[in-house]
């Protein structure tokens, strides 16, 4: 493909009509029309409650009526161009974190020379798939081919709207709570390895083992899943770079607390424990956007309620009012140590 911007005739053939066949709409100034779409709705709804306001506190105020528009910008990189929907889910997942429904979603890819047409319509077949899926409008698909990547980056901006409860969580404690995974740790990185390397992974395992591998992206929890559960909990946190022990660490360095975990319950696919063995890596040090902690409450609610949205989730342990972060595992107690690097980037820089 030619450098700079694809030409329009081949952005018509390959992102155009792909969406158009699946029902997604995307055009030149969708983004900028979401955007204040969500303007409009958040003033639509600070009018309609201005009756109501005289009779609340300052505090009240700032709690139940703030609105804003939020984004969340999410990148992923790889040959294979099923990357532009783990950029889509790490965007929309980041925005579930904050505990908000993403709406719209800008696209931005930027392709190494030698990738042809064929690999931006595989692109944008994967991101409309899922964004339908997802019920998430793609506001806006913009590629262009540079001489400074050697695999395609796809960068992916989420928008919503988000009630303003800072203060509400700000006076909340955790310390008590129950600590869950949801989803599996190391699931994304496992799937993109995958994705990256299944002529290689067939020169140890069979057919069918890898084809069962691939149907786990089904196992990646969407933001509407996880927010079935958002009244019902503190604190949620995707489990992105480093992977779910770079993920707990940010979750106490942020609560400003402590926790004690057992950390045989961290579920693990045996697709990703396999895989993770041939290439010698560590999948609790591997990316994994599109699984959850949770801090909440209510375990035996938010659990069940899962269950109901087709999600697996576990306890790992409790919070604890102490600067400790302890993992148990069997007779063998240790502590967090601080995130290490992601061991997806690794095998990255290992088979680049």
């Amino acid at each position: 493909m030619r450098l700079g911007k694809i030409t329009q005739a081949a952005w018509n053939r390959s992102v155009r009509k792909p969406l158009k066949k699946k029902q997604c709409t995307v055009g030149k100034m969708a983004w900028e029309q979401k955007c204040a779409e969500l303007e409009q709705q958040i003033q639509r709804t600070e009018q309609s409650q201005k009756t109501e306001q005289d009779q609340k506190t300052e505090q009240d105020q700032k709690i139940e009526t703030g609105r804003m528009t939020v984004w969340s910008t999410a990148s992923a990189g790889g040959k294979n161009a099923n990357v532009g929907a783990y950029a889509v889910i790490k965007a929309a997942g980041e925005l579930a974190s904050q505990k908000v429904m993403a709406e719209g979603v800008s696209i931005h890819a930027i392709l190494p020379e030698q990738m042809q047409e064929e690999d931006v319509k595989h692109l944008t077949d994967t991101v409309g798939e899922l964004c339908k899926k997802m019920n998430l409008e793609i506001c806006q698909i913009q590629v262009e081919t540079s001489s400074f990547v050697t695999q395609m980056v796809v960068t992916a901006t989420a928008v919503g709207e988000k009630k303003s409860t800072a203060i509400r969580e700000q006076e909340m404690t955790v310390a008590g709570e129950e600590l869950l995974l949801c989803g599996y740790a190391g699931l994304e990185g496992t799937l993109r390895i995958l994705d990256e390397s299944e002529e290689e992974l067939g020169t140890r395992f069979v057919p069918v083992f890898l084809e069962k591998a691939k149907l786990l992206r089904e196992k990646l929890v969407l933001p509407d899943q996880i927010l079935s559960v958002k009244e019902q909990v503190s604190d949620i946190r995707q489990i992105g770079s480093g992977g779910i022990l770079a993920a707990l660490w940010e979750l106490g360095e942020e609560l400003q607390t402590g926790f004690d975990i057992d950390f045989s319950k961290i579920a693990l696919k045996q697709e990703t424990v396999e895989i993770c063995e041939f290439y010698q890596l560590n999948p609790y040090l591997m990316t994994s956007a599109g699984s959850f902690l949770l801090v909440t409450g209510q375990s035996e609610e938010v659990i069940a309620c899962l269950a109901e949205q087709g999600v697996s989730a576990v306890r790992l342990g409790c919070m604890k009012d102490q600067n400790a972060r302890v993992i148990k595992n069997g007779e063998e107690t240790r502590y967090l140590d601080r995130p290490a690097a992601d061991e997806l980037a690794r095998w990255w820089k290992e088979h680049a």
